[in-house]
């Protein structure tokens, strides 16, 4: 009975280690549109619920901190991650505060009021873990972001081609991309840089804007051909069809990265669950005959 149960428990943790670890990657690149929105509100809706407590109590004292490379940095992180309407870099600090020294502090006031303090390496993991929390949910927004964005950039670049060399300019297929291609975050850089045209920025100013708020290397790589063949005047539709390309390429050769670092991230569960569990059921049986014929 018992090394039936244990049986059970081992295959148990290792479908869920292998489901976690090998799935849910590929479950997050796969989601539709309404699936990324629930995960960004589901992000920051402890933000949503403290914001009042900490633009009350720590914003007025931490926007007056000097942390001037911090902000800058913090801040290009923020946009990239599409929380731009979400949160200010003055409200990451001030949220960075909150989480990590006034909730901690209040925590622990209250124990210690109630005759039953936390111990103080417990104090400290809540305060490391509560300052670190909102940078990473701002990383995770961020990943997430990248990850759909090289999605979408092979396919936006293919229709860019095809409606440049049907005969349209480089504004009216960016136009097309808006209407034939899904939601998504980069149609939304498209459609926002086409707004900031019409109000008279620069088409290359416009693309530098793009690149700067996206912060990923393929779409900055794929501006700056764009914006030096706009100024030299040469076909676009031979850059982007160059770009679709070495894009393709370099997804091809990401999966192979990815498809050889799973045989190794397989080693450890094979060894420590898999290959137990299976002795467990072939052997377990012998073993319980065998003393029990004595």
């Amino acid at each position: 009975m018992i090394i039936a149960l244990l049986s059970i428990g081992v295959t148990g943790g290792t479908a869920f280690y292998l489901s976690w670890n090998l799935f849910s990657g590929a479950l997050e690149d796969a989601a539709a549109g309404r699936l990324e929105q629930d995960q960004k509100t589901a992000s920051t809706g402890l933000l949503k619920l403290t914001r009042p407590l900490f633009k009350a109590l720590v914003m007025p004292y931490s926007q007056k901190l000097k942390l001037e490379d911090w902000k800058k940095n913090n801040k290009r992180r923020i946009v990239s991650a599409g929380l731009e309407d979400a949160l200010d870099v003055n409200e990451l600090l001030a949220f960075k505060i909150f989480m990590g020294i006034v909730v901690p502090i209040s925590i622990y006031t209250y124990f210690l009021i109630t005759g039953s303090p936390i111990p103080i390496w417990l104090m400290g993991a809540m305060m490391l873990i509560g300052f670190v929390y909102p940078s990473l949910m701002v990383s995770s927004a961020r990943k997430n972001r990248h990850e759909e964005i090289k999605l979408q950039l092979p396919f936006v670049i293919d229709l860019l081609t095809l409606s440049t060399e049907a005969g349209l300019d480089f504004i009216g297929a960016l136009q097309k991309v808006v209407e034939k291609t899904r939601s998504g975050p980069l149609v939304q850089e498209i459609e926002r840089m086409l707004q900031e045209i019409r109000l008279g920025t620069t088409r290359a100013d416009s693309m530098r804007a793009m690149s700067w708020r996206i912060d990923l290397q393929e779409t900055s790589s794929l501006i700056a051909v764009l914006v030096t063949a706009d100024q030299m005047g040469a076909s676009l539709g031979d850059v982007l069809r160059v770009q679709s390309d070495l894009i393709r390429t370099q997804r091809f050769t990401s999966a192979e990265k990815k498809g050889a670092a799973a045989t190794q991230k397989l080693l450890f569960p094979l060894i420590f669950f898999i290959m137990p569990a299976v002795f467990i059921m072939i052997f377990g049986p012998v073993i319980l005959g065998f003393f029990g014929a004595k």
